[in-house]
């Protein structure tokens, strides 16, 4: 197995500031939930320093971003609030799972003509 072991800071500080922006988050209110100063902030998003274990963790968690997405560039076969959508919705009943799976694939079907 080969392991590649150079991080590129700029492309997952671009992946976290897209991400920021998506959640219409400032840099002020992201180091309020993540508990960073905005200055760090800043430079994560620039790739110019490196978080810690925690930050990452704390970042993807506010973000809702797996670290393989930020880190390897790859999505997790699966992710925790779709497991989590999906839990609520088997925990109602067969019948509003299935509407549940046919709602999700007409989404699906739809998102491709986008």
């Amino acid at each position: 197995m080969n392991v590649n072991t150079n991080i590129d800071y700029t492309e997952i500080g671009r992946k976290i500031h897209h991400s920021r922006m998506e959640h219409s988050y400032t840099q002020e209110q992201l180091t309020e939930l993540c508990d960073i100063s905005t200055a760090f902030v800043g430079h994560i998003e620039r790739g110019t320093r490196a978080m810690s274990l925690e930050t990452l963790v704390t970042v993807c968690k506010i973000l809702n971003l797996s670290a393989d997405y930020l880190l390897m560039d790859e999505l997790p076969e699966t992710d925790a609030s779709i497991t989590a959508a999906v839990n609520q919705v088997k925990a109602k009943g067969n019948t509003q799972y299935q509407k549940f799976l046919l709602i999700i694939k007409a989404l699906a079907m739809v998102s491709d003509d986008l």
